[in-house]
Parts: C-alpha cells; structure tokens; sequence
C-alpha cells in the first residue's frame, strides 16, 4: 500500500501544565515506535479517553500523544511476521493512549505484542462495537462464574445501564444465560432497556429513599459503573453469597459503605480494568465472537458513528453525562 506522506490524528499537549487536544498533521515518524502499522478504521470512544482529551485526569504518562484506548484497523505494514499487510485487527490495553499512541488518528503504529488478529466470528465493524466495554463485561462474567455465581442464581443488577458498558452488558449476560436488572436514572429509556436485554429497569431515584444497613436480597451479582451511593446501593442489597463487580466511577472515586454485606451475607467485590494476559483475552474474545455474541441488531440503535472532527465536542458531552449508548469515531475507507 502506498502510504500518504502525512495523516490527521487528534494530538493531546501539555504546554505550561495546560492540557491541549487538537486536530494536527503527522508524519509517521511521530508516532510511538512499534512493529505493526495499523490503518485505523474504528475507535471506540471510552470515559477515560474523554478525560484524557479534556484533561480532567491524570492517565497520559508522556506528551504529546495520540489518545484512544482501543482500535481495530487494517495492518499495512509489519517487520512481525505475525502480521501480514491487509489482515484486520484489534488493538485494546496495553497502555495504548496512554504510554504508546493509540486510536483517535487515521494510522497507529503498534507494538506487536499488543495486536490481536480479529476475533472470528466478528466484523471489523462488530469488534469496535464491542471493544472494551464487551470485553470488560466479559471479564466480570467470567469471575461471577468463577465465584459461583450462575444463572440459577438469580438476576444481575445493572448500573448506567444507558452507558456503553450498560448496554454491552444487556447483550451479554442474557447469552450466558442470567436475567438481567437495569438501573438507570434515565427512566424515557426503560422501554429501550428491556428491548436491549432488560428483564426489569430499576429508576435510580431508589438511592434518594431513606437506605438501610442491608436492603432487600435481590441480586445474585452485579456491575456498577457509576461508584457512589450507587455502588453502596447495590452492595447492600446483595444475596448471600453474591458478588459485585466495580467497573466504573462516572459518580467518584469513593463510596460510603459498612462491613455488614461482607460479614452477614458474604459478599465479594472486585475490580475489572480491559487489561488481561493474552489467554484470557483469547479466551473472552472467542467467546464474544461465539456464545456470548450480541445480538448485533438490537444494540444497533445504541450505537452511533461520528468523525474525528467531532470528537472533542463529543468528550465534553459525555463527560457532563449528556452521551449515552456507545461512539465509534470511524475514519474514512
């Protein structure tokens, strides 16, 4: 392939402690070194992204960088002979965006260690739709089942369920075969919800009713984005024996909480970060191409494309909790 002698990519600065993101020209010898050059085609458009971009938290290690979590382009160059040029990839973790350049440009350039040949069973397109919030899902699925945790044992509470992760867990955890509990504060939405996966839609406006040391036992295991009032709600009301996974913290970084939920009903919480070693990420991804696959159509409509151009704006939306769904940015073919 005949490479262009500069590509657009959106480039984050720190110029006098000050945070800078802007649309630059590049040559390809500004980007972070690596094997693999990857023609990118999606990039999936995460929280943390929105921070680094806005400079509202301290994740890019070194600048000036290429932001973007996570990719899945086409391989146009490789020194790897693990790679060959035209072959479709994915690219997640790794400290991709953050100490390596990552995807928000028409051209990455990627450690081989770090690409994932495009899981079968999915498109180019399917993979970004899925991207870490789905793998990040997958790996919560995986420990609640590690725990003990099945789908006899009863629903799955949701947080943010209108979030990209939210929406990725109504796709998966019905095809591993638990019920799922959706709380969101955006109630308009319930109707789409339960279309999406949702056996029930929790108004959030529960967490403003005078709370307890222990709330009603209603769920085997749950996925809270949000952290806060939320993530204490959730722990509470626990079965015994359950277990929740802490995936995000749209709310904060802390939460108020007793030892009760541990002590009275043996609760388990733990973390989920879309960085796994590479058996557990063939692992999951085989089974995001296969078993545990969406249906593709129904989280169509909570999916939206824009262009590089636009994402800026769109960080700064989301960020002020007014994005929901999950945002591709898509360069052109």
């Amino acid at each position: 392939m005949n490479l262009p002698p500069d590509f657009q990519a959106l480039r984050t600065h720190s110029e006098g402690g000050r945070i800078d993101s802007r649309l630059v020209r590049l040559r390809f010898d500004d980007l972070s070194p690596g094997e693999v050059l990857v023609r990118t085609r999606y990039a999936g458009v995460n929280y943390k992204d929105c921070l680094s971009l806005h400079g509202q938290a301290k994740i890019i290690t070194e600048f000036p960088r290429i932001a973007g979590i996570e990719l899945v382009g086409e391989v146009v160059q490789s020194s790897d002979p693990q790679f060959t040029a035209g072959q479709q990839v994915l690219v997640h973790g790794f400290q991709t965006g953050i100490a390596f350049d990552g995807g928000f440009a028409e051209y990455a350039r990627v450690p081989a260690k770090h690409v994932h040949p495009l899981p079968e069973g999915l498109t180019p397109q399917e993979a970004a739709i899925l991207g870490v919030p789905a793998f990040t899902v997958a790996m919560a699925v995986e420990r609640f089942l590690e725990l003990g945790v099945t789908p006899a044992s009863g629903p799955v509470a949701l947080s943010g369920a209108t979030g990209a992760v939210g929406v990725m867990a109504l796709g998966i955890l019905p095809r591993a075969g638990f019920t799922v509990s959706a709380m969101t504060r955006r109630m308009e939405h319930a109707d789409a919800l339960k279309r999406t996966g949702a056996t029930e839609v929790i108004d959030a406006a529960v967490l403003q009713q005078p709370q307890r040391p222990l709330e009603k036992a209603r769920f085997a295991a749950a996925i809270d984005n949000v952290g806060g009032a939320t993530l204490s709600w959730l722990l509470r009301s626990l079965q015994d024996g359950g277990c929740l996974a802490c995936v995000g913290n749209a709310a904060g970084n802390t939460y108020e909480g007793s030892v009760l939920p541990f002590i009275m009903r043996r609760a388990q919480m733990f973390g989920v970060v879309a960085n796994a070693p590479w058996p557990q990420r063939k692992r999951l991804w085989a089974k995001l191409g296969g078993e545990w696959k969406p249906d593709m159509e129904k989280l169509a409509p909570h999916v939206s494309h824009i262009r590089l151009g636009q994402l800026m704006e769109h960080a700064a939306k989301q960020l002020e909790g007014k994005a929901a769904g999950r945002v591709l940015v898509e360069f052109a073919q």
